[in-house]
């Protein structure tokens, strides 16, 4: 524990000062850019063309990214390189900030002081997704694969139905392991531990989905990869597939107060997602879905109470004192009895 309490100081005095210097002069001209939506987020409201935004910018948004997708595919680009990663969530920042200023679910969620340490969770989850990460993972699969057979799979992908049907059908079943692996982190008490890194955050916007501790991102990819790997979907529908799963990730953590009707019974979508999110552990114990929320639906999971809405009150209740910086997101799920311990205190006083 010693030890453990001097990395942990060591390397406060390196990160802190670089998320402040982050916070107040790195993201000042972005702040300040977004301020001027103000104006017009006031004038729009209660008007016909908010309302038209509100329900139209989710389909739109899908039909996009399928029709870009297949686009891309033709053109060979897959988004695999960290160059080409980084310009995709820009096109992304550059889109979904804006529309979260223009019609926010909550002005609350739109300060930026979490995004300095999203930032460095966001780097260092992608190198270390690039270079440990990935090759363990298909290392393990391709063991894995090869000791059941290589075989199966091949002859069962329907090719011949239309790709757009073949991408849902693929984000279908790859959402029915990823559903078992997230209810699975909320349910077990250690892997909670890591999960709960996610659910630190006290504010959802479009870029705080890839908010996690790499060690969960280790075992889910390998959990995740298995069963994808015999499922032999054609590499176009891989990557389209991909591509819309990011598009509903921002969807699924966005500020945006989005009007979605049915979607909200098909898509994880940002109402019921944030239900997910609650303090309160009973609420948040709901709504696994990444990519669809049918599979919460079927195994009585599924939580969107009527004529309701969402507190933006979120975060882990029980922890108050959940570290906020990116260092002690780090070491959280290593010192996670200690929290609980000061977090017990914490309530002995006010009581």
């Amino acid at each position: 524990m010693k030890t453990l309490n001097q990395l942990e100081g060591g390397l406060l005095q390196l990160f802190a000062p670089l998320e402040r210097f982050s916070h107040r002069y790195l993201l000042a001209p972005i702040r300040f850019l977004l301020h001027q939506i103000d104006p017009l987020a006031e004038k729009i409201e209660g008007t016909r063309f908010k309302k038209i935004l509100q329900i139209s910018i989710y389909p739109i948004f899908l039909v996009l990214t399928l029709v870009i997708g297949f686009k891309l595919t033709e053109q060979g680009i897959s988004f695999r390189t960290f160059g080409q990663t980084i310009v995709m969530f820009l096109i992304f920042g550059l889109v979904f900030a804006p529309l979260e200023r223009l019609i926010p679910f909550s002005k609350r969620w739109l300060d930026d002081k979490e995004l300095p340490a999203d930032w460095f969770l966001f780097f260092g989850n992608k190198l270390w997704g690039d270079y440990l990460n990935k090759p363990l993972r298909i290392a393990a699969t391709a063991w894995i694969v090869q000791e059941i057979s290589p075989e199966i799979g091949k002859q069962i992908w329907p090719s011949y139905l239309h790709p757009v049907v073949q991408v849902f059908l693929l984000l279908s079943i790859n959402d029915f392991f990823r559903y078992w692996y997230h209810r699975w982190m909320h349910e077990n008490s250690f892997m909670w531990r890591w999960h709960s890194v996610h659910h630190s955050s006290e504010r959802l916007y479009w870029f705080n989905g890839t908010r996690s501790h790499p060690l969960e991102g280790l075992v889910s990819s390998i959990l995740w990869a298995i069963p994808f790997a015999f499922i032999k979907a054609p590499a176009e529908i891989v990557f389209v597939t991909n591509l819309l799963g990011r598009t509903i990730g921002r969807f699924q953590h966005t500020n945006m107060d989005l009007i979605l009707g049915p979607f909200d019974y098909i898509f994880s979508s940002p109402k019921n997602h944030r239900y997910h999110h609650s303090k309160s552990h009973v609420i948040g114990h709901t709504n696994y879905g990444g990519d669809v929320i049918f599979w919460d639906i079927l195994f009585g999971t599924f939580y969107l109470p009527k004529g309701e809405e969402p507190s933006d009150e979120i975060g882990i209740e029980e922890l108050p004192n959940y570290p906020k910086s990116f260092l002690g997101l780090m070491l959280a799920p290593f010192i996670y009895r200690r929290l609980q311990k000061e977090a017990e205190e914490l309530t002995e006083e006010k009581a």
